[in-house]
């Protein structure tokens, strides 16, 4: 049983961005390790050495709170009625596993009671990988938005449930069918539960397996854990004894205060999802490590979606360099013509900004023009062509259909088509829909228009071969502390090899490649074009972030960035040795590891080690490793960093 003196103070940032007045909410981050997959046994026991290094919700425990509760009409409670209430968390791919053990007092005025919903000891699970979605608000659980979310299991006694099974109005949005306004859902579909209850303890244990299409190695996703403690004594006193309660947000050991002001921790769970903690899915041994890349935020009116990229907002963006003066990070192929040194560009990068639940691209090509290219547009499977990918489902993957998979939009994995002027889905053909997108009954074929889901302007020179295109694309999880997969790809032609070749399509992409070697063949496929349109593990990682500001106590604005930095190492590429530095903002735990192109550790070059604000800098030597690539990794506040380097004997 706690039994402390509550006398911390609770620093909640109320944040105004420079630009717009809406509230910067600070999530919880909490890094979730990885399981086999056969590893865990869903029988409600934790009985598994997994769980032992699993990621923790502490709500109560021994040496502290961390929970939001309601007393309700009971103002004599000390303390939550609670010898200790927490969850353990793991995945694998496309999976989150959930243990949470509540331990109730056992006395007079408690006690383990399920009469039902809205009476008695309930739980809620919550999850989202639709970070800038919020819920419906109508205290139904949400659950017509499963499994993307947000939504929330109700469970009550030995029943894992979405909604107690009651029949739920559906928002137009995620109805599937005509007619689909009413419906019953049911959480076997999405997950797989086992409880155990032992009443005269007061203890209950629910796992859970829980179906999760953005629960992958990097993917990010927000959860929550919340519900009601009450009991028969209580409920024959006040003839209500649903008392809320909610792990985020909370105050730390004053599991009475308020943190939002509306006396109501239930809001948090029931109603609103802007507070749920996030849960980073840490790298298993096998998997693959991918490119990061910080994209900063800009108001939502900052950005004219003209082809121009003239505004202020693009002068802070994130930069994608394929091809530029300093080298080159594209993997492409030569198709027939040998002869070629480089590809056959002058310039080619790309600009990064975001608001919620839009994602603004803005790509420069600038194509060599000459007898042998120039700008070429004659269609699908011929010239030049531009992907544009994004996922929010990183345990999906493509169906490899090279169809675009834009059933999947706007969630993902699926990419934009783009010919000239012309920003399609699939160059507007029909697409055949697998089982899982379609919405309604003989919905197996479908023209898709990307302008359902997203702004865009072309701009073409075909005089200096430079084409532009800048884009608005809606995205549910860009948000704040999220990440969404992004690539670039496409394919260079011209007139002149289409007539002399009979086939100028020459494939590349950004993701993946060996840096300042264009034609390096990262997969051994010889086929850059596979990672746009047939498979999705290799796309990089965006993570939204913020510079936010607040008043200080001068009356003056500071400043308040997030500014752990990763830089990249030099020289690159490197034999043997290489310098890697990187920066804290403030005095923090730290780790820095290096990958190879498997995703299996190679060096631990910071082993979990305290260090002070400032810029840190760490000598490798690699004479012990074959040539190729390698990804170093960095971990501070539960924050991740990765980048390429090479090492070349």
């Amino acid at each position: 049983m706690v039994k402390l003196k509550l006398h911390v103070v609770w620093l909640l940032l109320l944040i105004l961005t420079i630009s717009v007045s809406a509230q910067e909410i600070v999530r919880e981050m909490v890094t979730v390790p990885k399981a086999d997959s056969g590893a865990i046994t869903i029988d409600g026991l934790m009985d598994e050495p997994e769980w032992t290094n699993a990621a923790r919700a502490d709500l109560v425990t021994g040496t502290g709170y961390n929970i939001w509760a309601n007393k309700y009409y009971r103002e004599s409670l000390a303390e939550p009625e609670f010898d200790q209430l927490f969850a353990r968390m793991l995945w694998s791919k496309d999976t989150l596993y959930v243990f949470v053990v509540i331990d109730e007092f056992v006395n007079d005025s408690t006690g383990l009671f399920f009469p039902g919903q809205w009476q008695g000891d309930q739980l809620f699970v919550s999850l989202s990988n639709r970070l800038a979605d919020n819920m419906m608000g109508w205290y139904d659980g949400n659950v017509y938005a499963a499994p993307d979310g947000p939504y929330h299991f109700l469970i009550i006694g030995e029943d894992v449930t979405l909604n107690m099974g009651n029949e739920s109005w559906i928002p137009d949005r995620y109805q599937r069918f005509e007619g689909d306004t009413v419906r019953s859902f049911d959480a076997n579909d999405i997950s797989r539960s086992a409880v155990v209850i032992n009443e005269e303890e007061g203890i209950w244990a629910v796992e859970m397996a829980i179906y999760n299409p953005n629960v992958n190695a990097q993917g990010k996703i927000g959860f929550n854990i919340g519900g009601s403690n009450g009991s028969q004594t209580a409920f024959d006193e006040f003839e209500d004894a649903y008392q809320y309660y909610t792990w985020q947000p909370h105050i730390p050991n004053d599991p009475w205060g308020d943190p939002l002001g509306n006396g109501d921790p239930g809001f948090t769970n029931l109603a609103n999802a802007d507070y749920w903690a996030v849960l980073y899915f840490e790298p298993g041994d096998d998997d693959i490590i991918r490119q990061t890349m910080d994209v900063p935020m800009a108001d939502s009116g900052a950005v004219i979606i003209d082809g121009v990229a003239d505004e202020g907002a693009w002068g802070d963006a994130a930069h994608i360099n394929l091809i530029s003066g300093t080298g080159y990070n594209i993997w492409a192929n030569k198709y027939y013509r040998e002869s070629l040194v480089e590809p056959e560009f002058d310039e080619y990068y790309a600009k990064l900004l975001w608001s919620k639940d839009t994602l603004y691209a803005y790509i420069h090509i600038d194509e060599f023009v000459n007898d042998s290219t120039g700008l070429f547009f004659p269609g699908q499977w011929q010239g030049d062509q531009l992907f544009v990918s994004l996922s929010s489902r990183i345990g999906n993957d493509m169906m490899g259909w090279y169809d675009g998979n834009i059933y999947a939009a706007p969630d993902g994995p699926y990419h934009y088509l783009i010919l000239g002027e012309d920003v399609t889905l699939n160059n507007g053909n029909e697409s055949w829909i697998p089982d899982q997108y379609q919405r309604f009954e003989g919905d197996t074929v479908r023209v898709f228009d990307a302008n359902d889901y997203s702004r865009s302007a072309v701009t073409l020179d075909f005089a200096t071969g430079v084409m532009t295109v800048e884009m608005a694309i809606y995205n549910p999880h860009v948000a704040s502390q999220s990440s969404v997969a992004f690539n670039l790809g496409g394919s260079n032609g011209s007139e002149t090899a289409f007539n002399e070749f009979e086939d100028a399509y020459q494939y590349y992409t950004w993701q993946p490649h060996i840096p300042n070697d264009p034609w390096g063949d990262p997969l051994g496929n010889g086929d850059p074009g596979f990672t746009n349109l047939a498979n999705a593990d290799y796309w990089a990682m965006l993570n939204f972030v913020s510079t936010i500001s607040s008043v200080g106590d001068d009356g003056g604005r500071e400043e308040l960035v997030n500014d752990f930095q990763l830089l990249q190492n030099y020289p690159n590429p490197f034999n043997p040795s290489t310098t890697i530095k990187f920066r804290t903002p403030k005095a923090t735990q730290v780790s820095l590891r290096v990958y190879n192109i498997l995703g299996q550790l190679v060096a631990n070059l910071v082993d979990n080690k305290f260090v002070q604000m400032g810029e840190h800098t760490v000598q490798w030597n690699a004479s012990s490793l074959a040539s190729g690539i390698y990804f170093y990794e960095l971990r501070a506040d539960n924050l991740v960093q990765t980048k390429k380097m090479m090492l070349l004997k």
